[in-house]
């Protein structure tokens, strides 16, 4: 009875585990991070379920609860051997309440378990099985020897443990088994699939190849297709159907023309009896042609078919026909060639040379095959041999070269020479190509050209010295399609400082950037060069971006240079040349001048002689209140009478008396003279003088003429009245300044520079001599007058005089003598 529970308890265990296989199999579950939780489950219901079933006898239960927990532990890991045990324990306390027995045997084995895992890894699942079974009888056997209450007899425990043993070693069996078994399946399925996925490659293989693939049997004497495929059919628009099952005979002849049949049938039955053939045929048309391939396949010595196959030859017909005619060209191409071509081997050897060789060298072509570099003379051996090397080893895959070669009397010849290899099938060098040009009468043309370039780097030399060191401004500029400059092509320095840019910046800037493109100078050239003409000279004044003036004369050639349009202008400054004969015009107007003075000074003084005679009998009949008029007339007698030795100066310059004097009391002497003229005019006189100014070197009836030139044509310029202002102060240690300015009508800046020259007068009735006495006596007394005017608003005049070395006081402009000198202009 209790082997049949037993038997029982077993059958139940292997029933549950084969379920668990049978389920994976079906289910196809694959591993998974919490697949531990469903092996774990399922191994505590089936220990659960064996403790239902448990067999007891003599106070003890024989199950195999231990087995699944075993199992669990080794095949799911011991995440899922804990909840197994935790369901055994709680199954435990339902089904026959705690002991202490079985709490020490199931702690004890499931805290071993965990503590042995990691030792145990490294073996196999069987031997780990084993493993945990024995700590398990080693717990057990323990606890039933040591706790009390648990001793049974050694029958009862040998025959747990051979039970447990065979649960344990079935359990295994039917585990290990499955897994064989899948595995062996799995390597049959994937086989399988290699096999379909072959035979789908191959038919697809077979299908894309770009010829065809065919087979053929015979049957009752007629050849019949049994295999049809490639691109070469679907190509030519045969699809397989018409061909498979097909006899050669009644084949359509849109597949195969009825006249190629007879020959294709005997090749066919050649083929049948064994001979393997390839062949050519034209097909579908006579414009392609195909090759053909027959190969009996045998069994037993008897030929079962014939496997065919064809590919589309037309293109590789026509590329053999073109690489015949190039061949053909290419060989009449070396043999015509004027130049010498030679083939040698990797060593030298010549194996072929043309004609030209001949021609050029004297050797023929019999005389110099198999020869080792026979042009090549001793000296250059050397270098011959290491360029076939570089060649050779791809170092310098083609080489070009100028030297020298021998020929066949020993007479050398200048050669461009090119190597370059020949490659064989497999990319390396099988052979060596040279080509020799004969340059002999190219190195005398450059050797001549080298003595040309010589002399012509000397006359640029030459050239570029003039140009570089002419005191000439030289520009070379380019027209544009207006027919004006548009840059600078080539510049000297004197040009480059003129404009105030280096050379190079020049010749990067628009000429409109750096040319006043309004100037006179500028519109001229462009005017000239437009009416046609290539040759001219101009002269005028040009400003300068900085704001020099300069008189230039402008030397203007147009001409072509290669494809354009340029000018070569030379800019040469006039400017002292200018003004040499603006002094050279000036002195012969002081010429005339001087005739004239002389003549007029002639013709006064007479009468004035005899004016200055009477007057001085007037004193002995007038009365002491009209002397002061007498006085009045004797004084500008006198200054009449110095006037005329002025205009006789200006012809005969005489000597000048030069004294210390104050130029405030002399100008405040003047305008006492020109007070009533100037208020007839309604004008007021004003003065200021700067306090303490020093004495000035000079001649004080020259200076007072000058103060009254100026004084006279400040008047004449405000015919409606206004204010004459007269300011002294000394501008430097040196000098001291007398500024005249008025409120007249102005003088126009085109006309200033003219000012001062004899007989230039900007008055209706002027002669043009005031200005240019004023400009003579103050050159006389080593200073200078700066004439400032504007339209409108009037003119100002400036008169700078130098002070006195020798001065040892100042005279104040309040002095008790300044008061005497006003009352009586004559006294010194």
């Amino acid at each position: 009875m209790i082997l049949t529970n037993l038997f029982i308890n077993l059958c139940i265990f292997s029933f549950f585990v084969s379920l668990a296989l049978v389920i994976r199999v079906f289910t196809k579950l694959t591993p998974s991070k919490r697949g531990y939780l469903v092996d774990g489950c399922y191994a505590s219901i089936v220990t659960v379920i064996l403790m239902y079933f448990s067999v007891r006898y003599n106070d003890f239960f024989y199950d195999l609860r231990f087995v699944p927990l075993i199992l669990v532990f080794v095949y799911s890991g011991y995440r899922a051997g804990w909840i197994t045990f935790s369901c055994m324990f709680i199954a435990r306390i339902y089904i026959t309440g705690p002991t202490m027995t079985s709490v020490i045997i199931l702690g004890g084995t499931i805290l071993l378990f965990t503590l042995l895992k990691v030792y145990v890894g490294k073996y196999s699942l069987i031997k780990q099985s084993f493993f945990y079974l024995a700590v398990h009888f080693v717990v057990y056997s323990l606890t039933v020897e040591f706790v009390p209450n648990a001793s049974a007899t050694n029958n009862l425990h040998m025959g747990y443990f051979l039970f447990v043993f065979t649960g344990l070693l079935l359990g295994i069996l039917l585990i290990e088994s499955h897994n064989k078994l899948y595995h062996l399946t799995q390597i049959l399925s994937d086989l399988n699939k290699t096999l379909v996925k072959s035979k789908q490659e191959l038919k697809d293989t077979v299908r894309e190849q770009q010829g065809a693939i065919f087979k053929f049997t015979k049957v009752n004497d007629c050849f019949i297709h049994t295999l049809c495929d490639g691109q070469f059919y679907y190509k030519h628009g045969v699809h397989p159907n018409e061909v498979i099952g097909k006899n050669l005979q009644t084949m359509d002849s849109s597949v195969i023309p009825s006249h190629l049949i007879p020959k294709l049938l005997d090749y066919y039955q050649q083929a049948w009896e064994g001979h393997k053939l390839s062949f050519e045929l034209p097909w579908p048309d006579d414009n392609s042609l195909i090759f053909l391939s027959l190969s009996p396949i045998t069994r037993e010595g008897k030929v079962i078919e014939v496997v065919g196959s064809a590919i589309d030859i037309t293109e590789r017909k026509k590329i053999e026909e073109e690489l015949k005619t190039t061949k053909e060209r290419l060989e009449s191409f070396i043999n015509h060639n004027m130049d010498a071509i030679t083939i040698s081997d990797i060593e030298g050897k010549i194996l072929k040379a043309n004609k030209a060789y001949e021609t050029i060298f004297g050797w023929s072509t019999q005389e110099i095959i198999g020869e080792k570099l026979p042009c090549v003379p001793d000296y250059l051996m050397n270098q011959s041999l290491e360029n076939i090397q570089n060649v050779i080893s791809g170092e310098a895959p083609i080489i070009n070269l100028e030297t020298i070669r021998q020929r066949k009397n020993k007479s050398l010849v200048d050669v461009s020479l090119t190597m370059s290899p020949i490659l064989g099938s497999k990319g390396n060098v099988i052979a060596l190509s040279t080509i020799y040009r004969d340059i002999s009468e190219k190195k005398q043309a450059e050797k001549k050209l080298y003595h040309l370039h010589q002399q012509l780097q000397e006359s640029e030399m030459k050239y570029r010295a003039l140009f570089e060191n002419a005191i000439d401004a030289v520009y070379l500029l380019e027209l544009n399609e207006d027919q004006v400059p548009s840059r600078f092509l080539e510049v000297n320095p004197v040009g480059c400082k003129r404009f105030g840019y280096s050379r190079d910046e020049l010749l990067l800037i628009p000429c409109a950037d750096v040319i006043n493109q309004n100037s006179t100078m500028f519109l001229r050239t462009v005017e000239k060069i437009k009416e046609g003409l290539h040759s001219f000279t101009l002269q005028d004044e040009y400003v300068f971006a900085s704001g020099i003036k300069l008189q230039l004369e402008f030397s203007v050639r147009y001409f072509n240079l290669g494809e354009r349009a340029v000018l070569l202008v030379i800019s040469r400054d006039i400017t002292e040349r200018v003004q040499t004969e603006a002094l050279l015009r000036k002195s012969e107007k002081l010429a005339v001048v001087g005739q004239l003075a002389t003549a007029i000074a002639h013709e006064i003084r007479n009468p004035l002689t005899a004016i200055k005679g009477f007057i001085q009998l007037l004193p002995s009949t007038l009365n002491s209140e009209n002397q002061w008029y007498v006085d009045v007339l004797s004084s500008e007698i006198e200054q009449i009478e110095l006037i005329t030795n002025e205009f006789m100066s200006v012809a005969k310059p005489q000597e000048v008396k030069v004294q210390s004097h104050n130029l405030c009391i002399l100008t405040e002497q003047v305008v006492m003279l020109l007070q009533p003229q100037a208020t007839i005019n309604n004008i007021q006189i004003r003065m200021d003088f700067e306090p303490n100014i020093p004495l000035v070197s000079c001649e004080k009836n020259q200076v007072k003429q000058m103060v009254i030139n100026i004084l006279k044509n400040a008047i004449e310029a405000m015919p409606t009245g206004g204010d004459i202002l007269i300011k002294i102060n000394k501008s430097d240690e040196h000098q001291v300044s007398i500024r005249f300015i008025d409120e007249g009508e102005g003088i126009p800046n085109e006309r200033i520079p003219y000012l001062g020259e004899p007989f230039y007068s900007l008055k209706e009735q002027g002669i043009g001599l005031g200005l240019m006495i004023c400009y003579k006596i103050i050159e006389a007394h080593q200073g200078k007058i700066v004439i400032e005017s504007e339209m409108g608003k009037g003119t100002i005049v400036d008169v700078t005089l130098p002070i006195d070395a020798f001065q040892t006081q100042i005279i104040d402009s309040d002095t008790k003598d300044k008061q005497q000198l006003l009352l009586n202009p004559n006294l010194e």
